[in-house]
């Protein structure tokens, strides 16, 4: 037994093949900067997103520019803001002209749901075919 030929040292262990694969899938995708329609989820990219106060949802036709869209939303503060405002806002969800308003934006590390790439699959443009 004491002839039994030793092994050389092996690297780092990297754990569990399927661990890896996933943390090597993680790596290839991009982190992008999206605005997250609080209503229904739909993602727009940042760059892309210019809020007015007209502008709405593509998805589901909600107002964007309204306090549950922006940075300063807090439902512990009062009037439901960060910033001072004088007087409190109705409908959270309506459209506004807030001098405050900035766009929540959030980190969508997936790269796959948001901007075009999510509206060029087949099935999405097939949808559009026949949308009024």
């Amino acid at each position: 037994m004491a002839d039994k030929k030793q092994r050389p040292p092996r690297g780092p262990d990297l754990g569990n093949r399927e661990q890896v694969r996933r943390l090597k899938k993680g790596m290839e995708r991009s982190a992008q900067q999206v605005l997250r329609c609080q209503r229904c989820g739909h993602q727009e990219v940042a760059d892309a997103a210019f809020v007015g106060p007209r502008t709405r949802c593509s998805s589901c036709d909600t107002a964007l520019h309204s306090c549950k869209h922006c940075k300063h939303f807090d439902t512990r503060a009062r009037y439901q803001c960060r910033k001072p405002i004088d007087e409190p806002v109705g409908d959270k969800w309506a459209a506004n002209s807030c001098r405050h308003y900035e766009p929540r934006l959030v980190l969508d590390s997936t790269g796959r749901r948001a901007g075009k790439e999510a509206r060029e699959d087949p099935k999405s443009k097939f949808d559009a075919l026949f949308k009024k």
